[in-house]
């Protein structure tokens, strides 16, 4: 099979730069060797550039006063990746994000013409699809009906064209209207098999992860391991809520 380039893109603002230390720590430790770009707000000090972000990363920025899918449209144009693997910087890597297995990926993306792959599935895809098999015995493909927005691996054209064609803050980024668009761009999914219902993000197959934040609260509830961790690396917790229920069903 074709090698397929593949970065990670993350999206970010200085408001959010409590998180960048522990968000680049983790990078640095889990994707030590995919090449990564760090897209942030046209106003923010060289002092957080200076201090959080590596001279290997490629930095972006954003004009704050575009809209949200506009904000992305000059970077993308000046990545070179095929795939991107899209987040934002409270979506932490808790696990190594294995090269081989973005490889598989990309080149399943490739060979299926399939626009974007999230990285876990719907309870009602893994019930009603036997899936196709990965590397991994315990892991599986899966067609989905449109997306969840990330984290997950785009076709670079795809994401281009979804920032070109629709006019979107960062909370309508799952909208009906999005939803349609993506329900022609050939969306699948990964999971695995038996953790579908319980580890479905610090199980991921390509990015294992813990998020961070829900509506500007922390996720304590739903990762129990989260607080300690975030403290580790020197992350006030105590600024904000705790948020109550998201999906408390599925770590």
């Amino acid at each position: 099979m074709d090698n397929h380039t593949v970065c990670i893109l993350v999206y970010t603002h200085d408001e959010y730069s409590f998180m960048w230390n522990i968000m680049t720590s983790l990078l640095k430790k889990y994707a030590p060797d995919i090449k990564i770009h760090w897209l942030t707000n046209d106003s923010t000090p060289q002092e957080l550039i200076d201090t959080y972000i590596p001279d290997t990363w490629t930095l972006h920025k954003y004009d704050s006063n575009l809209i949200w899918t506009k904000r992305f449209i000059e970077c993308l144009n000046n990545i070179d990746s095929e795939y991107i693997l899209f987040l934002h910087e409270d979506w932490l890597p808790i696990g190594p994000v294995i090269p081989k297995r973005l490889e598989e990926v990309t080149n399943f993306m490739y060979k299926e013409k399939c626009g974007f792959l999230l990285s876990y599935s719907h309870y009602t895809r893994t019930d009603i699809q036997d899936g196709i098999p990965t590397l991994d015995p315990e892991y599986r493909f899966y067609k989905e009906d449109n997306h969840i927005f990330q984290p997950a691996i785009w076709n670079k054209l795809v994401f281009q064209d979804f920032c070109i064609s629709l006019n979107k803050t960062k909370h309508q980024n799952e909208d009906g209207e999005c939803l349609h668009f993506m329900d022609l761009k050939n969306c699948w999914s990964i999971q695995n098999t038996s953790t579908v219902r319980s580890l479905r993000t610090t199980n991921a197959y390509f990015f294992p992860h813990m998020h961070a934040l829900s509506q500007g609260l922390w996720n304590f509830t739903k990762y129990p391991t989260l607080e300690n961790l975030l403290q580790s690396y020197g992350v006030d917790t105590k600024t904000r809520g705790i948020h109550p229920w998201w999906e408390l069903d599925t770590q």
